[in-house]
């Protein structure tokens, strides 16, 4: 472990060398050397910052990325996206995605506004701990390395694609009333004045060894039956079920609110996907920009209207799905 700890800070001083050639602002620069300023370990630094262009090619301090091929994790260097694929980036007007390590969770930002990233505290990641030690030599080994120290440990990188001509340049990190956290944040609060409780929906699941399930002794055919829906869908594969029977884990537990999707392991929850300040709508926007709401007998804007129009609904309810697995 002493070993592989130590190969991790080379790397983490190796990626502050790469810095000094190609850094820009970082979201959440400085929350972690604050939040860490009695720890031994802390690094807290500007975001690496890589350009693509037309053709896919990215470079480094506008240096080509394979000149520091020495420098890279093997296979990183010859990175190219394609022409294709920026292409249809620079069409949907994405300028720039953003992953970064925070002391409260990893942010995914797209366009400088979050996308349901990720959230945690020390007790969801001591958790998450748990859950690697459950899997044993199946659980990525960097993960084992990485969980102990990551709150510790400010990084991120910045992928900035061409702009299409005729474009307004959108900043690195977005902010005020005009963003999606400020909106969903409005239609939240008007929604849950008008509805004043906010919907729970609460439904157990009990898995047989063979991937088979019951709600409240009805089984899946009779729920298909019943309502027409395709509910076999939900059967397990029964070495999915014996897989986490013999690691230990008797239930699991989906739960959604208004700050996210929450996830528990034998009742211990791990980190959120955070949906708190307006990332789904920003995810929506994206999606849209893209064409992926597309619908050949729907207008694409008349589809995001209604989807929109949905979001408070789903962010205040309170759904909850509990998984009872057999014991051994």
């Amino acid at each position: 472990m002493a070993v592989k700890r130590f190969l991790l800070l080379v790397s983490l001083a190796i990626f502050a060398s790469l810095l000094l050639t190609g850094c820009g602002a970082r979201a959440g620069a400085g929350e972690t050397a604050a939040a860490a300023s009695d720890a031994a370990l802390a690094v807290d630094l500007p975001a690496l910052t890589i350009d693509f262009d037309a053709n896919g090619a990215p470079s480094l301090g506008g240096a080509p990325l394979s000149s520091f091929a020495a420098l890279l994790p093997a296979g990183l260097a010859d990175l190219n996206l394609g022409s294709d694929v920026v292409g249809q980036l620079t069409a949907a007007n994405i300028q720039h995605i953003q992953i970064t390590t925070v002391p409260t969770g990893l942010l995914i930002l797209v366009n400088g506004e979050p996308i349901p990233s990720l959230r945690w505290d020390s007790e969801k990641l001591a958790n998450l701990g748990d859950v690697v030690d459950l899997l044993g030599p199946a659980a990525p080994p960097v993960i084992k390395a990485v969980l102990p120290i990551i709150s510790d440990v400010g990084l991120g990188v910045a992928l900035r694609f061409p702009v299409a001509q005729g474009a307004d340049m959108i900043p690195m990190q977005v902010a005020g009333d005009a963003s999606a956290a400020a909106t969903a944040r409005a239609a939240q609060q008007a929604f849950a004045a008008e509805i004043g409780v906010a919907p729970v929906i609460r439904i157990p699941v009990v898995y047989d060894i063979d991937g088979n399930y019951t709600v409240q002794g009805i089984t899946d055919a009779e729920w298909q039956a019943l309502t027409g829906a395709p509910f076999g869908q939900l059967k397990l594969d029964g070495n999915l079920v014996k897989d986490a029977v013999a690691a230990g884990i008797t239930g699991a537990t989906v739960r959604t609110d208004a700050e996210g999707i929450h996830i528990a392991l034998n009742g211990k929850e791990l980190p959120v996907l955070g949906w708190a300040e307006g990332e789904l709508s920003h995810l929506l926007k994206l999606a849209a920009g893209a064409g992926m709401l597309d619908a050949a007998d729907m207008d694409a804007a008349a589809l995001t209207q209604v989807v929109d129009a949905l979001l408070p609904v789903i962010q205040s309810s309170n759904i909850e799905i509990n998984v009872t697995f057999p014991s051994q």
